[in-house]
């Protein structure tokens, strides 16, 4: 039997009493713990793993993983390789035989550990269902430690001012309300001045201004101030427009390229590569 139809006939019955969004209270945590256990539904799970768009090739971090049915449906249904961070003792001990049942033993792993301690590195995905207090604290860890495209999906609880990529409403089955589920892209850091070279190898400073994900910028092109239109970040992929002069004439083109580091490398729409190197602070 799949874990989700285990969970969903025999633990979940009994849990999902406690309405979504009002469980967890930290009136209600246990002692020791920053967060109380509270499952997350099969439908909310199935929503959590859509927008993360897992592969085998993904690494699934779950921060407060319960009895760990998040990264054993990921293991089962996309093969990837997966770890539960938890601090209670029974959960772990819950999780690992939910993983030995579900024949997933050699792709999972389950330790009873600080979330906040925990090195956060290898992750592609990070999965929460915790709290808001509990997320902004964390919410620095991750941009210090996970790398521009980690997939982060939080059920129920945003992160205040990070604003997500997309946010989807799940309806509960059998009518017992809905649930919220946010999800996010890690941005490359853009913030800095940049030295912009176009296909033709004219050179132009841009400084650009960086709040998460969304950035905006101007270029000093020709003795005159130019502004990035549609600018987009997601991940270490970033687009913009920028009106340039081109054999005497004003032309507006669409850049797109990868951030490494401090440097971009990419394509002008209608051809050419452009390149940018960051020259200046990034605060």
């Amino acid at each position: 039997m799949g874990i989700l139809n285990r969970f969903s006939t025999i633990a979940f019955a009994a849990l999902v009493a406690v309405p979504i969004g009002t469980a967890c209270s930290e009136a209600q945590q246990p002692p020791g713990l920053d967060v109380p256990y509270v499952p997350t539904p099969p439908e909310v799970v199935a929503q959590m793993l859509a927008l993360v768009a897992p592969t085998k090739n993904d690494v699934l971090y779950d921060l407060g993983s319960g009895d760990g049915r998040i990264v054993i449906t990921a293991a089962q249904r996309f093969g990837l390789r997966g770890l539960g961070v938890d601090l209670d003792p029974d959960r772990i001990q819950e999780a690992n035989a939910n993983a030995k049942q579900a024949g997933v033993t050699d792709r999972v792993r389950f330790l009873r550990q600080d979330l906040y301690k925990t090195d956060l590195r290898p992750a592609t995905i990070v999965t929460l269902y915790l709290l808001p207090r509990v997320n902004l604290e964390l919410r620095p860890r991750l941009f210090e430690q996970l790398r521009p495209g980690t997939r982060v999906v939080s059920h129920a609880f945003s992160m205040e001012d990070w604003e997500p990529d997309s946010v989807v409403t799940v309806n509960r089955n059998e009518g017992i309300g809905s649930a919220t589920v946010y999800y996010w892209v890690i941005p490359a850091q853009v913030a800095g001045t940049w030295t912009v070279t176009t296909p033709e190898g004219r050179r132009y400073p841009v400084k650009v201004q960086q709040q998460f994900q969304k950035f905006t910028g101007n270029a000093t092109v020709g003795g005159r101030s130019a502004e990035l239109a549609n600018p987009k970040l997601v991940g270490n992929q970033i687009s913009f427009t920028l009106t340039d002069s081109v054999n005497g004439r004003l032309v507006t083109r669409q850049f797109s390229g990868r951030v490494t580091g401090n440097t971009i490398k990419g394509n002008v729409a209608g051809g050419g590569a452009w390149t940018a190197t960051r020259t200046g602070n990034t605060k």
